[in-house]
């Protein structure tokens, strides 16, 4: 058994041990869970079970379960296992890189379990966090934060007022991470380490995680508390079935940029990182809790350029200067602006667009924290910026107010609802037509080289395309819209040629949207044959009768 030191900033001393523990849970009665049974059933009144957004065909389960408590998630588990039946794990159904679709066997659905578990506050590091059940929506979970819905029941310690304290805190709190789709639930958030456009300043689903409870395949739980359990030399030892299992973590080395593609390791990382990001390969997340913090004021602008290169000075000056503290940065190619012109008839929200300089090409939509006494500061600091960047304050909308904060927010969503309206008209003609989004990000140093290649193979082969994305990351999205099916096996070479050069930039394949059973070639591309080998052995350790979503992120 192998211990190490921790020191927390009170001055303790926390032993910490690469020996994790499983405990016993006695399971339900397996009857009295709620359960649809039957593929034909299934598809007949649950239909919703056997897809997600990825819309990829041939879903299919003979169990749908409905567990609302962890001793429910043990029995099923128990039981399938028994029965040698595998289990599909089934969260928001959000996700775009098809983890959540079942090609046989049973699915848990976590719909029933959304409840709000407790609040605690964290004397060591000065922070709330919240308990819950992992199948409520991120949009709900913010608004409970944000309303205070808590009551004493919800208190974590006994005897003690933390609820209290909070509800008479003047200030609003939040959980930072924003996925785009906030109809995202909190487990399928963490299985796929998802992130959004705040993850410039606040990182993925990964640091924001303070606690887990897993059932595993053997119908075992881990109770798992950040800080308590870390590698030795990439080792975990888990007891487990009465038994010792060593868990080897790959070798391989992380990329620098953001990243949700494969395994996170590194030789002595927390056993928490484990469970997150692996979408839901190794077990089944039933408790989470979750840091929140203090929500800035902040002041909403859209900055727009007459040429892409300023844009990304722009940002670049904008990283440099740690004073701005931006909380995001988001990017919007010229083809964005024709599909938002093309809606400004049919939805009021983007009545303003007539006010966009005729002359702009892109668009850099950016949020600075600020106060009354700093606001007058920043807006000279930013008009330096932009001027420096051939724009101005005048070719700037800020948005002073919820009325000006949700029209931005519509031009923002209204460019992806485009893209999709226009790929579900060409799927009449072509029924097995989609776009191709790509998912990668570089290292800042090779952003631009990045950006130049996106553009140079679509203007050589004449396809159509739209960008937008997380640009503080160095992270945009490329949307490739075949108009036929020869322009969509053009567009799939292409991206895995842009996928080889994301990796070759020091970037991921994947990062923010997961591998699932769509990337699974790229996570390939990216970590080599051997390193997703190393991967295979951790689940082949954990989960030797691969109970736990077949077929995401590689095949066994």
């Amino acid at each position: 058994m192998k211990w190490t030191k921790l020191q927390l900033c009170t001055g303790m001393t926390l032993m910490t041990t690469n020996v994790i523990s499983t405990l016993k849970v006695e399971g339900s009665t397996f009857e009295e869970i709620e359960k649809v049974q039957g593929a034909e059933e299934i598809i007949a009144s649950n239909a919703d079970y056997i897809v997600d957004e990825s819309k990829i065909a041939g879903g299919s389960a003979e169990w749908v379960f409905f567990p609302k408590t962890e001793s429910e998630v043990v029995a099923i588990i128990n039981r399938m296992r028994e029965e040698k039946i595998p289990i599909t794990i089934s969260g928001g159904r959000t996700g775009i890189v098809g983890s959540a679709v079942p090609f046989g066997g049973a699915v848990i659905s976590t719909d029933k379990m959304t409840s709000v578990l407790g609040l605690g506050y964290d004397e060591d590091v000065e922070k709330y966090f919240v308990r819950i059940q992992p199948g409520i929506t991120l949009k709900n979970l913010d608004d409970f934060i944000r309303y205070k819905e808590f009551t004493d029941d919800h208190n974590l310690v006994p005897n003690n007022d933390i609820v209290q304290k909070f509800k008479q805190n003047p200030d609003t709190f939040l959980f930072p991470v924003d996925p785009t789709e906030m109809t995202a639930v909190v487990g399928g958030s963490i299985a796929a380490n998802a992130s959004g456009a705040r993850s410039y300043k606040y990182g993925a689903m990964r640091p924001w995680v303070r606690h887990l409870r897993v059932v595993l395949d053997s119908g075992e739980v881990l109770d798992l508390t950040r800080g308590e359990n870390k590698a030795d030399n990439g080792v975990f030892v888990f007891k487990k079935s009465g038994k010792e299992i060593e868990v080897k973590l790959p070798t391989y080395k992380m990329p620098k940029a953001k990243n949700a593609a494969g395994f996170y390791a590194t030789p002595d990382m927390d056993v928490m990182e484990l469970f997150i990001g692996t979408e839901g390969i190794l077990g089944v997340i039933t408790e989470v809790d979750l840091w929140i913090i203090k929500k800035p004021m902040g002041l909403p602008n859209v900055m727009f350029f007459t040429a892409e290169d300023d844009s990304i000075l722009f940002v670049e000056k904008l990283r440099e200067d740690p004073d701005l503290n931006v909380e995001y940065m988001e990017f919007f190619d010229e083809n964005s602006f024709e599909l938002l012109k093309s809606k400004q008839k049919t939805t009021p929200a983007l009545a303003n667009l007539s006010t966009i300089p005729s002359d702009a090409k892109t668009a850099i939509f950016f949020e600075i924290p600020y106060s009354e006494d700093t606001l007058e500061d920043i807006i000279v600091k930013l008009d330096e910026i932009a001027m420096g960047c051939n724009s101005s304050i005048d070719s700037c909308w800020s948005a002073f107010d919820e009325v000006e904060k949700e029209s931005f927010k519509a031009m923002r969503h209204a460019v992806p609802e485009s893209v999709n309206a226009i790929i579900a008209k060409r799927k009449n003609e072509y029924p097995g037509i989609h776009k191709l989004g790509t998912d990668m990000s570089v290292e800042h140093q090779h952003f631009r080289d990045m950006m130049n290649l996106y553009h140079d193979k679509m203007l050589e082969h004449g396809l159509e395309y739209v960008m937008w994305g997380h640009i503080g990351d160095s992270h945009v999205h490329l949307n490739i819209l075949p108009r036929n099916m020869e322009e969509l096996a053009l567009g799939k070479k292409l991206y895995k040629t842009f996928a080889e050069k994301a990796v070759e930039f020091g970037g991921s394949v994947s990062a923010e949207h997961g591998i699932g059973k769509i990337k699974i070639e790229y996570l390939i591309v990216m970590y080599g044959e051997e390193g997703v080998d190393q991967m295979r052995a951790v689940k082949q350790a954990l989960d030797p009768q691969a109970i736990f979503n077949r077929g995401n992120m590689f095949t066994l």
